[in-house]
């Protein structure tokens, strides 16, 4: 395995870079469980440096970048139109099949960016957009280290933290001195690799790590987004799962078509599942 000695030494050294420039390429696998209680896995990306972090989808970054163009939105709608006729008639499952192999889907709607203290997040739930920003919190991380593994080569240790009403688990690499890691989990004297949630459901894991001279992608808007507080946005994701076809309304209208009992009990949240954030209540 190539280590990364050099950006390691270039944080060390704290070497001027601009600060618009990622130091770190890490990709990591989530998996978790949805408040459904239906088993998923995402793909994330995680550029940083000293300063700044971005994390996001890549697909979802290149797809939104793409349908902010004419020509992008052309394709895209066309695309669409060829999609609805062959998901037409065949079941979900082979809907969902179909729809994820085409290159429009967007599985991954947010994006955490890290700068001068705040996060800025843009997420989506039922076709409802939202953006808001939130001050960092400092994090009360318990390092334990007498508990240690390897992940990818660095020696890695356990901490543990509280944070927004989840009890996480993380393995830090101090090898890799950058304050960073998986969707909003920092504070750590390294680089987080590994975290997982007190309950099993949500787990982040980096899957590869490589230095970096790219430059922090921008994040398009091809939709209105509404600006938003991060409890209301979570509450209104809670209620997608509590009240399905009140979720319809709110985007559709009350003129929209009645889902069946079928549709709403698969889409309800089960007993025990929740979201990534559960302080919202």
């Amino acid at each position: 395995m190539i280590r990364i000695a050099t950006i390691i030494l270039a944080i060390l050294l704290a070497i001027p870079l601009s600060a618009q420039k990622a130091q770190i390429k890490v990709s990591y696998d989530y998996h978790f469980f949805d408040p459904r209680g239906i088993e998923k896995r995402h793909d994330f990306l995680l550029l940083a440096n000293r300063d700044k972090s971005i994390f996001y989808n890549n697909h979802t970054q290149w797809l939104d970048s793409t349908r902010c163009t004419k020509d992008g939105e052309a394709w895209y709608t066309q695309t669409g139109l060829v999609l609805m006729g062959q998901v037409m008639g065949k079941s979900r499952e082979e809907a969902e099949a179909i729809l994820e192999s085409s290159g429009t889907g967007r599985p991954v709607a947010m994006y955490v960016i890290k700068e001068n203290g705040i996060f800025k997040i843009w997420d989506e739930v039922y076709n409802e957009y939202r953006k808001y920003s939130e001050d960092i919190e400092n994090r009360d991380w318990h390092i334990m280290a007498d508990s240690t593994k390897n992940i990818h080569g660095y020696e890695c240790i356990l901490a543990e933290s509280d944070y927004h009403g989840r009890h996480w688990k993380a393995w830090f690499a101090p090898e890799i001195p950058i304050n960073a890691g998986p969707w909003k989990l920092l504070g750590l004297p390294g680089l987080i690799m590994d975290a997982t949630d007190s309950s099993g459901q949500h787990h982040f894991t980096a899957n590869g790590i490589e230095s970096s001279d790219i430059s922090f992608p921008k994040i398009y808007e091809p939709f209105d987004y509404e600006k938003t507080t991060r409890k209301e946005f979570l509450r209104l994701c809670r209620y997608r799962y509590d009240n399905f076809q009140g979720m319809r309304d709110l985007h559709f209208g009350t003129d929209a078509p009645q889902v069946s009992q079928e549709k709403i009990d698969y889409e309800t949240g089960k007993p025990g599942f929740d979201l990534l954030e559960t302080d919202y209540r």
